[in-house]
């Protein structure tokens, strides 16, 4: 079976709390985010370029803090507040992103349980568009622009794949593992 290989044009990552900077959303919009929102948010903006044609977003977990009250909210008083509601889908985030910035691009969420980063990457190589901004986020974040003909990082999916995905990927960027 022959490899399928990308590129990767650019690429950030969050690797605690100090990296994270929405100061671009205004405070009012800023306050109602969670800090998995933040996270994805802050890589999105590091990577997004004008040339951008899909996102592809995944998460392992998504929101979970977030359903997790809007749960207890519902059991304790049989209601749940709409604002907490609408911001604990999976797609929040990138939906967030693409109104934010007033684009008119298709954007993919997908969730695949530990294989969700190998998943997302997979569709945005898969994808009939050349540059995919694609993002992972569940405790730490990542984004990176996938190109299929030209970028500073050659890959193949054979090489994400590993027990701990993330880490390994990070690797993979950073150049440690060839």
């Amino acid at each position: 079976m022959k490899k399928q290989l990308f590129y990767i044009k650019d690429y950030y990552y969050t690797k605690s709390e100090d990296d994270i900077d929405v100061s671009i959303i205004p405070p009012l919009q800023r306050r109602k985010l969670s800090p998995l929102d933040k996270q994805a948010l802050t890589t999105m903006f590091k990577v997004y370029t004008e040339d951008t044609e899909e996102i592809i977003f995944a998460s392992e977990h998504g929101e979970v803090d977030r359903l997790n009250t809007l749960i207890n909210q519902y059991s304790e008083s049989a209601e749940v507040s709409p604002a907490q509601f609408s911001a604990s889908v999976h797609n929040y985030p990138v939906g967030f992103f693409t109104l934010f910035k007033k684009l008119n691009i298709p954007y993919l969420a997908l969730s695949a349980g530990p294989k969700s980063l190998s998943a997302g990457i997979t569709s945005a190589v898969l994808s009939r568009h050349n540059n995919v901004l694609f993002t992972y986020t569940d405790k730490l974040s990542v984004s990176c622009m996938i190109s299929k003909d030209s970028g500073k990082i050659k890959c193949s999916l054979e090489d994400i794949e590993a027990e701990d995905e993330f880490e390994n990927f990070i690797q993979i960027l950073e150049g440690i593992k060839k």
